[in-house]
């Protein structure tokens, strides 16, 4: 078969074993282990990428010595686990996929508030998020690491994987230990740059010695960690040159980032560029030319991969959260399908999830890891029935397009002459343009799907009964909530709008509004924030007042991080912890009060050109009552269910679409 993307296509060798290609699912956790146990969930996740064309995927972290007791990693150090590993490796590899296990301790590194009791390190130095001081290992500690991450590598080999990855990136143990800052210990762990790189080369030659040259061994590591006096991209060459030199090395992936104000860099949202970090690839390409490389971050469309290869950057594409998106990435980019992909927003509620130690979920998959993940709908509806959907934002679209591929008879009615919704709205946003692709997948899956669209009509309830519908399905999303703190009549005269029913307005108009913008801000979610940079852009100051003790606490952290970067560099006025009142006459006199939640004085700001608010959301499902009362049954579904995220909303719309 030809294919547009040649490069991307090409084989290649790795410790005498072939790749069909060049695309790699870059590790991330599921969490669907049980109690360490490898489930079926946890191997069909796999297996699915591996059907679906990847070459290689690499696990998530596995437990690999006796100290790492998380119950959603599974247990690959323990004998008791052989059948199930054993299980996993045939299912992936029987597809044509080589499957790699990740050897990773966190060390002291911790994404969410609270210490990590048992965190163990190099030094005792603290961690730069959690603040968690590690108990600091022995050198025959460290070398009883390296034994037992051996036995772990050696073990998975018998199991039939193909090989392993060492995860010495992102602020994890490794890292820990060849970054000076978090390393300060002087035996023969420490003390000078070969000593603190020294447990990664005792691990790799204790690798080669127990699994031979045939096993590929990988390794993933930091190309600039953010963190000043830390691992930049010189230090990263350095690193990069000696572990070329042991001549046992098969693979390095770079990776950006530490558990430190820089987590960012390791999940780069859409305030980044696309493939961000290809200039520090280059550079390392340059410095190791002899090791294949692995370029990853925010590669989310086949021309970006087969740019980076045919142009010799890199050898191989690391895609996480592309793959967890659609695992059919590969097989539909070859056969020259790339349209037909279902692409990743990049807004980080994956990574989200997996932190919070909930199953791996995604915005713009309803499905991962079910057993119709790559076909969609496979179930027919037992009976056809005619079906209304009101709403075409996603969680409309998605329950429509589902519903029409079981083989209802799905009529969407739409009060906007154009799909998405609130999502769409959204898009417009400084850092927001991939949410399109949720919206942009949805209506072409529902055109092919026969799905009759009555686009820029109100929907009534006269309107959806002489639809004679079986069933009704109600998208009609959520409205920000009046703040409490502000008069009740100035409600109706239109003064103070909802940051949604704002946002068209800034964005039709060009250049400078004005001198000052206040926004009251109870939301914390990520649209919010994108309108508090339009804001900055048309106004010379902007000054957001919340009753909440910092900014943005609803989104990930990765993507917090980035918000509170941005607000400083422009300057944005946070007013936290505060109450915003606004005096009945505010059109005509202008000004507004603002005081600390816990009381004291008032404080006046004065010759106000906007003011708006951000607030949580009620459903707006005035349909339902009529409508069930007319015998319907009515599903809601997104909002106007329960106002929630966007991954929230598709969810909600697949799911009453397989129910149907």
């Amino acid at each position: 078969m030809t294919t547009p993307y040649p490069a991307l296509f090409a084989p290649i060798d790795l410790a005498g074993r072939s790749l069909r290609n060049r695309i790699v699912h870059a590790s991330i956790s599921t969490i669907m282990a049980d109690r360490g146990r490898v489930t079926d969930r946890l191997v069909r996740y796999y297996a699915t990428r591996g059907a679906g064309g990847a070459a290689m995927v690499v696990t998530e972290p596995v437990a690999s010595a006796p100290h790492q007791t998380m119950p959603s990693r599974p247990r690959a150090y323990d004998d008791a686990e052989l059948e199930g590993l054993s299980g996993w490796a045939d299912a992936v590899e029987s597809t044509g996929c080589r499957l790699i296990g990740q050897i990773q301790d966190a060390g002291r590194g911790r994404h969410i508030p609270g210490r990590n009791l048992a965190a163990i390190g190099p030094s005792p130095l603290p961690d730069d998020l959690s603040w968690t001081v590690p108990r600091v290992l022995s050198t025959d500690e460290v070398a009883s690491l390296v034994d037992a991450f051996a036995d772990t590598s050696a073990r998975l080999q018998r199991c039939g994987f193909s090989g392993v990855e060492l995860s010495a990136g992102h602020g994890h143990l490794f890292h820990q230990f060849m970054s000076p800052l978090s390393n300060i210990r002087e035996d023969r762990y420490g003390g000078d740059f070969a000593g603190r790189l020294r447990i990664l080369t005792d691990l790799v030659a204790a690798i080669r010695s127990a699994c031979g040259n045939g096993f590929i061994l990988g390794i993933k590591m930091p190309g600039d960690d953010g963190v000043p006096g830390g691992i930049d991209i010189a230090m990263a060459c350095r690193i990069g040159r000696t572990l070329a030199d042991l001549g046992a090395v098969d693979y390095i992936c770079l990776a950006q980032g530490a558990h430190h104000r820089s987590l960012e860099l390791h999940t780069p949202d859409d305030h980044f560029p696309r493939v961000p970090f290809l200039p520090l690839v280059k550079s390392f390409r340059q410095s190791v030319p002899e090791v294949a490389l692995m370029a990853i971050g925010r590669i989310t469309d086949p021309a970006e991969a087969e740019a980076i290869l045919s142009n010799g950057h890199a050898d191989l594409v690391g895609l996480g959260r592309p793959l967890i998106t659609d695992p059919s990435w590969p097989e539909k980019a070859r056969a020259g399908r790339a349209r037909e992909i279902r692409y990743c927003v990049s807004g980080n509620m994956c990574w989200q999830r997996v932190v919070n130690h909930l199953p791996l979920a995604c915005d713009n998959n309803p499905r991962v890891a079910e057993p119709d993940e790559r076909t969609g709908p496979v179930t027919p509806a037992r009976v056809a029935r005619r079906v209304v959907v009101v709403g075409a934002g996603v969680a409309g679209l998605e329950a429509a397009w589902v519903a029409g591929v079981r083989g209802h008879h799905v009529t969407l009615i739409g009060r906007s002459a154009e799909v998405g919704g609130k999502a769409r709205l959204h898009a417009a946003l400084p850092g927001s343009e991939s949410i399109s692709s949720v919206y942009d997948y949805q209506f072409e899956a529902a055109r092919r799907a026969g799905v009759r669209l009555e686009l820029g009509t109100e929907a009534s309830v006269a309107g959806v009964l002489a639809l004679k519908p079986d069933a009704v399905v109600l998208a009609t999303g959520a409205s920000m909530i009046w703040p409490r703190s502000l008069p009740t009549a100035l409600q109706a005269e239109g003064w103070i709008p909802d940051l949604r029913t704002a946002i068209p307005g800034l964005l039709r108009t060009r250049g400078r509004i004005g001198a000052m913008a206040l926004l009251l801000d109870i939301d914390h979610t990520e649209a919010t924030y994108g309108a508090i940079e339009l804001l900055a852009s048309r106004f010379d100051r902007v000054v957001v007042v919340t009753p909440r003790e910092a900014v943005a606490q609803d989104v990930p952290l990765v993507g917090r991080q980035g918000i509170q970067r941005r607000l400083h560099a422009l300057r944005i006025d946070l007013r936290l912890l505060a109450e915003l009142h606004v005096p009945a006459d505010f059109e005509s006199d202008s000004r507004v009060e603002i005081r600390s939640v816990f009381g004291g004085e008032l404080q006046r700001i004065a010759e106000i050109d906007f003011l708006a608010y951000s607030t949580p959301r009620r459903p707006d499902d005035e349909l339902a009552g009529p409508l069930t009362a007319a015998g319907l049954p009515v599903h809601r579904v997104g909002d106007c269910r329960i106002p929630g995220t966007l991954m929230a909303a598709t969810a909600s719309g697949s799911e009453i679409g397989y129910a149907l």
